[in-house]
């Protein structure tokens, strides 16, 4: 299952963002709102951009979240330093 944030002007109330089918809703300082939504396939995908399109929500953006960085063996999670993170950009 993908994770998708999707941007959209104006701020939603939570209750507009479930039932658009979003598990998530962030209000943006710039007015506005970034919706979480974990898709099964592309066509989950696509029906919830026919709902946005639908509801005359203006689409901003669709991205898909980076996934968490696993975990090494063993479970424990190391942090890089910002200097080694610096030389893998």
């Amino acid at each position: 299952m993908d994770l998708y944030e999707i941007r959209v002007t104006g701020h939603l109330s939570r209750r507009r963002a479930q039932a658009l089918g979003c598990d998530g809703l962030r209000l943006l300082p710039s007015g506005d709102s970034l919706l979480t939504f974990a898709a099964a396939d592309q066509a989950a995908l696509y029906g919830l951009l026919a709902r946005l399109r639908d509801a005359g929500l203006e689409l901003l953006s669709a991205e898909r979240a980076r996934p968490p960085a696993e975990a090494p063996r063993g479970g424990m999670q190391l942090a890089a330093s910002k200097e080694a993170s610096d030389a893998i950009d």
